[in-house]
């Protein structure tokens, strides 16, 4: 074989290699572009601990919809309920976190075993920073403490109205 069929020969077997990565690189952004597609549509339910609060969040956390059991005002204080509702959205953002990384995972296994184009073009787009910025969860703070109320001052709450003066 002479010389010019062996450069032949090897800058053939490098564009098949570089039609390959392209190939894959296509095809992970295609996967990137229906995964967002999805976590778009995706929410997540999430019930408060005492079962008086539900809220619905997008995969981002947010809420979308709270629901409130009708028999809550009758139950609980303003502060309880007010616990009751930061405890429930709280939790909606982090269930959404976990169904965000969960749905990543596969590509991101993906993406990480296959060298990046970015690292073989200079100047292309890198599928890695792509799926890391779609896969970092919202950060989330949990909720003040605010005291218990007892019984006694449940009850005075209740019998004096005190629920209805925002004074109070």
């Amino acid at each position: 074989m002479s010389e010019r069929e062996e450069k032949r020969a090897r800058n053939d077997r490098m564009r098949a290699e570089m039609d390959a990565l392209l190939e894959s690189f296509e095809q992970q952004r295609a996967q990137l572009g229906e995964l967002q597609a999805r976590l778009a549509a995706t929410t997540v339910s999430v019930w408060s601990a005492d079962n008086m609060v539900r809220i619905d969040s997008n995969v981002a956390g947010i809420p979308v919809d709270v629901h409130i059991d009708a028999g809550a005002f009758k139950r609980t204080t303003a502060d309880k309920l007010a616990r009751s509702v930061l405890e429930a959205v709280h939790a909606a953002a982090r269930q959404a976190g976990d169904a965000t990384q969960q749905a990543m995972a596969p590509l991101e296994a993906e993406v990480g075993a296959m060298p990046d184009l970015s690292e073989l073009i200079p100047g292309a787009p890198s599928i890695r920073d792509m799926v890391s910025s779609f896969s970092e969860p919202p950060p989330v703070t949990p909720p003040q403490a605010t005291p218990e109320l007892t019984d006694e001052e449940e009850d005075e709450y209740f019998r004096n109205r005190s629920y209805l003066d925002p004074g109070r």
